[in-house]
């Protein structure tokens, strides 16, 4: 029985691989922090933002898998060579993919050693450095260990058990913290609200959901996997998986805020104090089924960050993905390394997170636009964009200019 449900388990990872390095990759404590930042401020008015961005999500995840699949071209790749200034271009959005991800790196790990640090304390009542310590040094080996390997199908299996965890226990924790329902539909009439940071906040909804990095990693991913234009189906279903996911993990992390700390006037300035928080309501049991979905989330978002730096490189250079070469082992000691230092930095990693996430939504019209481009090209044949997903393309290409303009406002303001 055992060896069957392997088997069963092993077909599912290959139809629905791809997926979920993007929800390992999506929903980490990026999206939770900052969901769970709206949702102690706002409750569930900002709900609008999470369908618009699983929306064009969803247009965005099957735009980028169309041309790879079509093409058998990653897009950096494709927009080197055949966009005028194409070279500029994509070494532009390589850099600017790369620099988020490591700032991302610092604020991942801060995070999920202060939760484990948290519940230690819990448990055991021991706090401070003497926990702190050994506990980054482990999370890290782990990564490092983890990372080394390389090998796709490995880093999937891991990837697929956390995203297991991370999602069993946020979905049994909204159970304990029933929303309301028409708080809920009222927060589907999009606004933005008059409160300090709030630009910034939305702009990393978007961010963290519609991601420019998730694209390119969706295109990699497949080309990794082999997958071409009789895989279609495959790939339309995978996407509907991993977008439906995303959509329902992200609305758990928001339901939780706004059950509690929204009613409580508590709004998120660590996550820490949403776990705090939680304890007096539900008791330790939903403490503890929280810390567990968010360091799952922390090390599923982990393992595919420090990932991104490689590949976006062997996206750029139309290079074979190769988790065991020279120059990728040098990238996941060097993302290992930031890692560690994470915790030992005197920054609000909430604040980091959105930042970074915000950060992401201002390079996104540059992903939109140019992949509207592609898909019109002449060498696509009959394969070019029909009009309704032209259509759905030049929406996306609007939300991802406003979401930009939000990044950037909120950006200024919160330096300014």
């Amino acid at each position: 029985m055992l060896k069957s449900f392997h088997k069963s388990f092993l077909k599912l990872l290959a139809f629905v691989g791809p997926g979920l390095f993007l929800i390992g990759y999506n929903i980490g404590t990026g999206s939770i922090t900052t969901m769970a930042s709206a949702g102690s401020r706002w409750g569930m008015s900002m709900t609008w933002a999470i369908v618009l961005s699983c929306i064009f999500t969803y247009i965005g995840i099957w735009a980028f898998s169309r041309y790879t699949l079509v093409t058998g071209e990653t897009i950096l790749h494709a927009i080197r060579i055949r966009f005028p200034f194409g070279k500029t271009i994509s070494l532009f959005i390589m850099s600017s993919v790369i620099l988020a991800e490591f700032v991302g790196v610092t604020g991942l790990m801060t995070i999920i050693v202060d939760l484990l640090h948290e519940w230690i304390y819990i448990a055991s009542g021991n706090s401070g450095n003497i926990i702190k310590i050994p506990t980054t040094i482990i999370i890290a080996g782990l990564l490092f260990i983890i990372l080394w390997k390389g090998r796709y199908q490995f880093l999937e299996r891991i990837l697929s058990i956390l995203v297991i965890i991370m999602g069993l226990s946020f979905l049994a924790t909204v159970f304990l913290v029933i929303p309301s329902w028409q708080n809920i539909f009222h927060g589907l009439v999009p606004r933005i609200p008059d409160y300090p940071n709030a630009s910034l906040i939305v702009a990393g909804m978007a961010g963290t959901t519609f991601s420019s990095a998730m694209l390119y990693c969706r295109s990699i991913t497949l080309k990794a996997k082999g997958w071409k234009l009789d895989r279609e189906k495959n790939a339309i279903t995978d996407s509907i998986i991993s977008v439906s996911m995303m959509f329902l993990l992200s609305f758990a992390v928001m339901i939780c805020a706004a059950g509690t700390l929204y009613v409580m006037n508590k709004p998120v300035e660590e996550t820490i104090d949403m776990v705090r928080t939680l304890e007096p309501l539900a008791g330790n049991f939903a403490t503890s089924l929280f810390i567990v979905g968010v360091v799952g989330a922390g090390v599923s978002s982990l393992i595919p960050t420090i990932l991104i730096a490689p590949w976006v490189i062997s996206d750029y250079t139309n290079s074979e993905i190769n988790p065991r070469s020279k120059a990728s082992r040098i990238f996941v000691c060097l993302g290992v390394l930031i890692a560690l230092t994470g915790p030992f930095i005197n920054a609000k990693p909430v604040f980091l997170m959105i930042m970074t996430m915000a950060l992401l939504a201002i390079i996104l019209p540059l992903s939109t636009i140019s992949i509207f481009i592609l898909l019109n090209q002449k060498h696509l044949g009959e394969n070019r964009n029909s009009l309704l997903m032209n259509i759905a393309c030049i929406c996306a290409i609007i939300f991802s200019v406003i979401m930009s303009y939000y990044g950037v406002i909120g950006l200024m303001d919160y330096i300014g």
